[in-house]
């Protein structure tokens, strides 16, 4: 470096321009070299690869999806760098099953050069991890719109009634049922049926065992039928539960023979609890609540059952959970 200065300087001194364009040329490449064997360094995101995760857990949450590396080497190397070698790496062979914890994040690196340091700049992750629940629940047909004038809608069905669904146990204890895709009568006056998927918005982190269904929409004249509103009673409930109607009503539609005024207090309407095999039913979890579809009966003096044309829903959803003990909390 010092002979290339002097150099240059004698160059000067002899005013040969030739020799100082050759000193320039011969600087500038060396600064060239100079600065790109300098090291650099770069941070950058990679996904973080959840692996050896037994078969009955799943992952509830994780905030963090990506881990931050940090890469120091020359700026060619920097340039030249593949991200697809390096991969973020947890084990939840050993996952704690609960509450959210922090898991060691390891690096595996393919095919990079052992002059290029590659660290991560933290060294964990936050985990919640739960035991795996699958359950079986309603599916509700979303129908929209309005009938055409002098229309009824007798009857909403979907099939299949009911779907299972698997997810951490957090999630599925708090899904009741799902929703179709809206499926629209407006201004129909004839049978509707319809394949449609689900509405999953809310129900993140959720598979479903069936993914397609069909609805179907029974229209009708309205013509001398009776549109009845009733509320719906659960019979025979055993007295250490609590019961709650996820359905509290039903829509009735009679067509008296007789020609007779009816009201809604003219028709009980109930769901008998003691269908329920409730020690089945409750089975690992007697501290949360139980969700069951039971049919919906209908009794009336006044009106047989053939003068009965619909009921809707005919099944209804109840929560049932244990009542507290003194002393208890």
């Amino acid at each position: 470096m010092e002979t290339l200065k002097q150099k240059v300087y004698a160059a000067i001194r002899e005013k040969d321009f030739m020799a100082k364009g050759v000193c320039l040329l011969l600087a500038v490449i060396l600064w060239a070299l100079i600065i790109n064997g300098k090291t650099a360094v770069e941070r950058h995101r990679i996904p973080i690869v959840v692996n050896n995760l037994p078969a009955y857990l799943l992952i509830s949450d994780m905030p963090e999806k990506y881990a931050l590396i940090e890469i120091e080497g020359t700026k060619d190397q920097l340039k030249s760098f593949n991200l697809k070698n390096v991969r973020a790496l947890v084990s939840l062979d050993k996952a704690v099953v609960g509450g959210p914890a922090r898991y060691e994040i390891t690096l595996e690196k393919n095919q990079v050069p052992e002059d290029v340091a590659v660290s991560l700049v933290r060294g964990d992750v936050e985990i919640t991890v739960e035991k795996k629940e699958e359950r079986w629940i309603r599916v509700r047909p979303s129908v929209t719109g309005t009938v055409r004038k002098g229309k009824v809608i007798l009857d909403k069905q979907v099939i299949p009634e009911r779907v299972k669904i698997a997810g951490p146990k957090s999630v599925v204890a708090g899904i009741e049922s799902v929703e179709t895709e809206d499926v629209s009568v407006e201004s129909a006056a004839a049978n509707i049926q319809r394949q449609v998927g689900l509405k999953r918005d809310e129900n993140a982190g959720v598979t479903f065992g069936e993914t397609i269904f069909i609805v179907k929409v029974t229209i009708a004249d309205l013509k001398d039928l009776i549109p009845l509103t009733v509320p719906v009673a659960v019979i025979n409930p055993a007295g250490e539960y609590e019961y709650e109607l996820r359905d509290p009503e039903v829509q009735i539609y009679v067509r008296p023979k007789s020609g007779a005024v009816v009201t809604p207090e003219d028709i009980d309407a109930y769901v008998d609890a003691a269908k329920i095999n409730m020690s089945q039913a409750i089975g690992d979890y007697p501290g949360e609540p139980v969700y069951r579809d039971l049919p919906v009966i209908v009794d009336s003096k006044l009106v047989g059952p053939g003068d009965i044309v619909s009921i809707m829903p005919k099944r209804a959803l109840l929560r049932i959970t244990r009542k507290e003990k003194a002393g208890e909390e």
